[in-house]
C-alpha cells in the first residue's frame, strides 16, 4: 500500500476565503448543541471502509478548509486539496495513481466530462486535466480565484467567478469565447459562486447581488434577469439552478427558495429558507439543504413541508439522495443519513468538532459507496449496507445486496 505524505507550500488565502472561514467558524461556535445525541454510526445503514489523511502539515493560520469534491471515474477516485493539488487513487487498494502538484492547490469543486476534469486552482488558473494521466491539457489565467464548479456542455466550459464574471471557453483547447461581467459591489459575501446551468441556447447562473441571470450561449448577451433576494445581508445566489419540467428551483443564501418559470424567471412560489447548495428534485418532491442547518423535504408544486431534519450544528453540504436515503455532511462535525420518506435520522458519524465537510460528497451508485473529503483533508470511504433479506413463503429468500469490489 502506498502511503500519501504531502508537503504544504501555500500559506496565504484570498480575502473571500478569510471571510468564509470566519463565517463558518462563527456558525460552528454559536450552535454547539447536541440534538441527536442518541443517533449512532449504525453499521446496518453505512459502514466506514477507510480514512486517508491527505493534507500536509498545517501552517499557522491555516484552518484546513477543503472545498474540492471527489469524483468517481471507472476504478479511480480523483480529488483535490489545498496543500498539494490534484490526486488520483485506486480506492480498492488505497494506492496513489498520480499526483498533479499545483501552487495553492485546488480550491473549487471538480467537474468531470468524459476523459477530462476541470477545476480552479489556488494559483488563479482554470485547469483542464487528463483523467487518465494527470497531465494538464490546458490552463487559463483568470487572475482571480475560481471557487465555483465549472459546467461543461456542448464542447464548452462555463464558469462563474467570485467577482461576478461568467466565462465561456472551448473545452478542448481552453480558447476564450466570451465573458459577461456584472458591475456589482455587495457589502458582504460568502465564499462561493453559482455553477452555471446550460439549457438550449441559454446559460443561467446566480450572482452575488441577489439576481439570477440568463445569458446567450453564443455570445454571453443578457437575455433576462430576476432578483430573488430581498434583503441586504449575504445577498449571494451561489447555488446551481435546477431545471425540472420547465421550472427552475434555486435559493439565495439567507433569503428564500424560489420556483421560477424557465422562460422568463417569473416567480411561481417562494419558501422562506435560504441556502448555497442546489436542491435535489424527484417526481413530486424537493430536498433542500438550507443555510439554517436544516434539511427539508418539500412538495414540488406548492412548497408544502413534508418533513424537516435539523442538524446538530453547522451548515449542510450538497445532498446525496438515493432510493432510500438522504446523505449529507455538516460543516461542523457530522455525516448524517436520513430516511428519504420520513426524514428520520438513521445514522450519525463524528469526524471531530470543527472538522466537518465543505465540499460535496460523491456517490458511486454502481458499488453503493460514498466518498467525502473533510475540511481537515481526510478522505473517507463508506459502504452502504445491504437491506435485510426479505423472507418469501416456503423459506425462499430474495436478497438485494449492493455490488462490492472494483
Amino acid at each position: 500500500m502506498k502511503k500519501m505524505h504531502f508537503r504544504s507550500d501555500f500559506s496565504h488565502r484570498a480575502l473571500p476565503a478569510l471571510i468564509a472561514a470566519a463565517f463558518l467558524i462563527a456558525l460552528s461556535a454559536c450552535a454547539g448543541h447536541n440534538i441527536h445525541k442518541d443517533l449512532t454510526a449504525d453499521p446496518q445503514v453505512l459502514v466506514r471502509r477507510w480514512t486517508l489523511q491527505t493534507h500536509g502539515p498545517f501552517e499557522a493560520g491555516d484552518k484546513g478548509y477543503e472545498y474540492s469534491n471527489p469524483v468517481v471515474t471507472e476504478n479511480t477516485v480523483i480529488f483535490g486539496n489545498q496543500s498539494t493539488g490534484l490526486i488520483s487513487l485506486y480506492p480498492g487498494m488505497l494506492q496513489t495513481r498520480w499526483v498533479l502538484p499545483i501552487k495553492g492547490g485546488v480550491i473549487s469543486e471538480l467537474a468531470q466530462e468524459k476523459t477530462e476534469v476541470y477545476f480552479g486552482g489556488g494559483d488563479g488558473f482554470l485547469y483542464s486535466v487528463s483523467v487518465e494521466t494527470g497531465r494538464v491539457n490546458w490552463r487559463y489565467d483568470l487572475k482571480n480565484p475560481l471557487i465555483s464548479k465549472p459546467t461543461v456542455s456542448g464542447g464548452r466550459v462555463f464558469i462563474t467567478t467570485s467577482d461576478d464574471t461568467v466565462y465561456a471557453f472551448d473545452a478542448a483547447t481552453g480558447k476564450w469565447l466570451w465573458h459577461y461581467r456584472r458591475r456589482t459591489s455587495p457589502t458582504a459575501t460568502i465564499l462561493g459562486a453559482s455553477s452555471p446551468l446550460v439549457d438550449g441556447a441559454e446559460v443561467i447562473t446566480g450572482m452575488t447581488d441577489g439576481f439570477l441571470v440568463s445569458l446567450s450561449v453564443n455570445d454571453g448577451q443578457l437575455k433576462w434577469e430576476r432578483k430573488i433576494h430581498q434583503g441586504t445581508k449575504f445577498t449571494d445566489v451561489d447555488a446551481h439552478p435546477v431545471l425540472d419540467n420547465s421550472i427552475l428551483y434555486i435559493p439565495s443564501y439567507d433569503g428564500a427558495l424560489y420556483a421560477l418559470k424557465r422562460a422568463n424567471g417569473e416567480v411561481i412560489w417562494r419558501y422562506d429558507v435560504g441556502g448555497s447548495k442546489q436542491v435535489v428534485a424527484d417526481e413530486t418532491r424537493l430536498f433542500v439543504p438550507s443555510s439554517n442547518g436544516t434539511i427539508y423535504s418539500l412538495q414540488k408544486n406548492n412548497s408544502k413541508v413534508l418533513w424537516q431534519f435539523e442538524m446538530d450544528h453547522g451548515v449542510p453540504t450538497q445532498l446525496v439522495v438515493t432510493d432510500r436515503y438522504v446523505m449529507v455532511g455538516s460543516s461542523s462535525q457530522y455525516l448524517y443519513v436520513l430516511d428519504k420518506e420520513t426524514g428520520k435520522g438513521l445514522y450519525r458519524f463524528n469526524v471531530g468538532e470543527g472538522s466537518g465537510f465543505s465540499g460535496s460528497p460523491a456517490f458511486d451508485s454502481v458499488h453503493q459507496r460514498l466518498y467525502m473529503l473533510s475540511s481537515a483533508g481526510n478522505l473517507y470511504s463508506f459502504q452502504l449496507s445491504s437491506p435485510p433479506k426479505k423472507i418469501r413463503p416456503h423459506g425462499v429468500t430474495s436478497p438485494y445486496a449492493a455490488t462490492s469490489g472494483f
